[in-house]
């Protein structure tokens, strides 16, 4: 709740407007319940899903509201024959020990790994990254879209794509710190006239066409 806290009153000071929808959220989260905060794997009920090790991770953004674009683009790799699959971005130690799971097991790997995370899950998605560090475990690759934090990097990762819009009051930039310069890929979405051309923002991109297109193309040519 402390990184809300935080996100809330960086915002309040940009967008009031941004702020009080925030405050809402809040509001609503608290209301549902962890269960609407933490949604569970999209595909949790999918034996194909629960037997196949699992390639890549989804992370929607508080409460999941405004990221639901990552559904879509879970479905469309499903269909490629990649296993994805969609959580909540209070998931992170659920994540962290099913891939350290899947990693023991002898025979199921080593296929590709890549998490995706948007807002407060493109912070979750970093912070996987780093536990899985510890296990010696790489992943593949990782894609943020508007996190609110700048890192952390994590050695074990062999590129990072970052997706942000500067000065929202929000989206962060990531730092290479740990990771060598040339292994994180920083776009600023305002530059992006297929994305902030379009009307879009922190709350709405995952829905943008060309943002989907990107990063499953880019998920496609790291699993392949």
């Amino acid at each position: 709740m402390s990184g809300f806290l935080r996100c809330f009153a960086r915002v309040a000071r940009t967008n009031p407007l941004h702020a009080l929808l925030l405050a809402c959220l809040l509001t609503l989260g608290v209301a549902a319940g962890a269960a609407t905060v933490s949604p569970g794997p999209a595909f949790a009920d999918s034996k194909k899903a629960a037997d196949e090790v699992t390639q890549v991770y989804f992370i929607r953004g508080f409460m999941g509201v405004f990221s639901t674009g990552f559904d879509k683009m879970a479905k469309d790799l499903e269909k490629s024959g990649i296993n994805a699959r969609v959580y909540g971005h209070m998931s992170g130690g659920a994540i962290s020990s099913r891939i350290a799971k899947e990693f023991g097991q002898s025979g199921k790997r080593r296929k590709k790994l890549v998490l995706i995370g948007h807002s407060f899950g493109g912070n979750a998605a970093l912070s996987v990254a780093k536990r899985l560090r510890s296990k010696d475990i790489t992943v593949d690759l990782v894609i943020t879209v508007d996190p609110t934090r700048s890192g952390p990097v994590s050695s074990n990762v062999r590129q990072y794509v970052n997706y942000y819009f500067p000065g929202n009051g929000l989206g962060a930039k990531l730092a290479s710190g740990p990771v060598p310069a040339r292994r994180i890929k920083n776009i600023d979405m305002r530059k992006r006239a297929d994305i902030a051309g379009e009307g879009d923002d922190h709350w709405t991109v995952t829905h943008n066409a060309a943002i989907r297109k990107e990063i499953t193309n880019a998920i496609r040519r790291t699993v392949r």
